[in-house]
């Protein structure tokens, strides 16, 4: 059965808008979804405050590219210990006919090996490049596709970029 918008969740809403809670917040401690409350909130005339939701968006996404670059360096790193591995001796454990342990150095990894970690390291490699990539794209269109998304949950026309 579909739950109805009721005269309890208005007063809920409202007093919650008073308290300061985003629209996010609001919508999770109601349990409703961010478009009714938008939309309930826009029919109270309620509004939330765009540029500390500008300002939280642009701060996450500052976050969530120091966060990339972290892992393109550790992708690096990883593609460096692997290719370093594929080009250094190599221990190689085995046991005799006899059933005694043997152990020999090699002056690098069998094939199969090598090619596990020349694999490891071309894959390292390339989620590093995808990263700055995605980094070197979205650099300086991010705040127009959130403006964009932003203006439409508002009801309002698109901001000029």
């Amino acid at each position: 059965m579909a739950r109805t918008f009721s005269a309890e969740d208005e007063e809920r809403l409202r007093q919650l808008h008073a308290d300061g809670v985003s629209r996010n917040g609001i919508a999770r401690q109601m349990g409703w979804s961010v478009g009714t409350i938008t939309n309930h909130a826009q029919r109270l005339g309620l509004f939330f405050d765009r540029e500390a939701v500008r300002a939280a968006t642009d701060a996450r996404q500052v976050d969530l590219k120091e966060r990339r670059q972290r892992i393109q360096e550790q992708l690096l790193d990883l593609a460096e210990r692997a290719i370093g591995r594929a080009q250094s001796r190599y221990l190689v454990h085995g046991f005799s006919h006899t059933g005694e342990s043997v152990a020999e150095w090699l002056q690098e990894p069998p094939a199969r090996e090598t090619k596990d970690l020349t694999t490891a390291a071309t894959q390292a490699l390339n989620g590093a490049v995808k990263l700055a990539e995605f980094d070197a794209e979205h650099d300086d269109k991010n705040l127009s596709a959130i403006d964009r998304f932003l203006s439409k949950a508002m009801g309002e026309s698109e901001p000029e970029e």
